[in-house]
């Protein structure tokens, strides 16, 4: 393939803060870069973040158009470590009398994960195409109460891999992958999770996710949709169960916190482009329905302890770090229907 010199490093902080989660901050190197003089922009990130919760992330993803676009290559190498600390459900099993609830549920979470998906265009604006998946996931309680809730809500430690298949339509222009001002995107997956690949019971899961983007009042404005849609099988781990906040879906929720079997959520975010400077407005709303209960062992009401409507809304403000690629730098506030605050900056759209 042939390189392209022209290519754009930027490095930044990232904050995120939220009542569940505590503060945190990182930093994010990005690297933009075209595998052949032909295809898109391809990107690669490295970003790492602690919080003061003793937690931190830290993940490596590479998406890349080769040969004219004809082909795409999107990897994903990832490490979560959680400190979780959360009220005692009222609706899971009566705590004995020797804990104190106000404690809380107290425990930790690590997980490791790698994807490496490769697509194909067989027609204009189509693809199709197949990943590997891989996940560890161990937890630990680090109170008794953290200990019961493990056990009654059926989280248990699985490492398994996995395989799919992905349809993609993508009416992006070359120069519209980071920030689409008229076009369409639609991703459908199909992942299968057999027990030789290392799970007790296979398990699979389906999504959906659209995405429309349109001219806003302005040619500069634009309003960006989404739909987004998750069906998961009987016998999915409590962390592959649909989240919200995870995928910027609902953003505000801490991502874990809400799970459940079906997930359909949709938002919208108008982003506004202050004339003659670097900077854009922005403001969004979400609604996300979780139904069809978790892993729970069925005991009492906790398998659907996170079934329900949910809400969130903020506002942004985004500093455009490259014109030519209209890359974004975003600083947003969120509030949600749980009544919690959060602020968090990161690098590129929300969707």
């Amino acid at each position: 393939m042939e390189a392209q010199k022209d290519v754009i490093y930027k490095l930044v902080p990232t904050l995120s803060s939220n009542p569940t989660s505590g503060t945190g901050a990182g930093i994010v190197g990005m690297g933009i870069y075209k595998a052949d003089s032909q295809s898109s922009p391809s990107q690669l990130l490295l970003s790492a973040q602690y919080t003061n919760t003793d937690s931190y992330n830290t993940f490596l993803m590479n998406k890349m158009y080769f040969k004219r676009d004809l082909w795409q290559s999107n990897s994903f190498l990832g490490k979560i470590f959680n400190n979780s600390q959360h009220p005692f459900p009222a609706d899971l099993p009566v705590l004995p009398p020797a804990i104190d609830a106000d404690d809380g549920i107290q425990y930790n979470v690590e997980i490791y994960v790698a994807i490496q998906q490769f697509l194909y265009a067989f027609d204009k604006n189509f693809y199709s195409g197949g990943q590997l998946i891989y996940i560890d996931q161990s937890f630990s309680p680090l109170n008794q109460a953290g200990s019961i809730f493990l056990q009654a809500k059926g989280i248990e430690d699985s490492a398994r891999g996995g395989y799919g298949l992905t349809f993609i339509y993508d009416s992006r222009s070359q120069s519209e992958k980071f920030y689409a001002t008229d076009a369409s995107w639609v991703e459908l997956n199909l992942n299968q999770f057999p027990e030789f690949l290392g799970i007790d019971n296979q398990y699979y899961n389906i999504s959906l996710n659209a995405r429309k983007y349109v001219h806003g009042y302005k040619n500069t404005d634009v309003f960006a949709m989404q739909l987004y849609g998750q069906y998961s099988s009987e016998n999915t781990p409590d962390g592959a169960l649909a989240a919200l906040g995870a995928r910027n879906i609902i953003r505000g929720f801490p991502i874990g916190q809400y799970k459940a079997r079906f997930m359909l959520a949709t938002q919208g975010e108008y982003r506004y482009r202050l004339d003659n400077t670097p900077f854009r407005l922005t403001a969004f709303a979400g609604y996300a329905k979780l139904s069809g209960g978790s892993r729970g062992d069925g005991a009492g009401n906790n398998r659907d302890q996170d079934n329900g409507n949910y809400y969130s809304g903020g506002l942004g403000l985004h500093y455009i770090l490259d014109s030519k690629q209209q890359l974004d730098y975003r600083l947003n506030i969120s509030y949600t229907s749980d009544g919690e605050t959060s602020i968090y900056a990161n690098i590129n759209q929300a969707f």
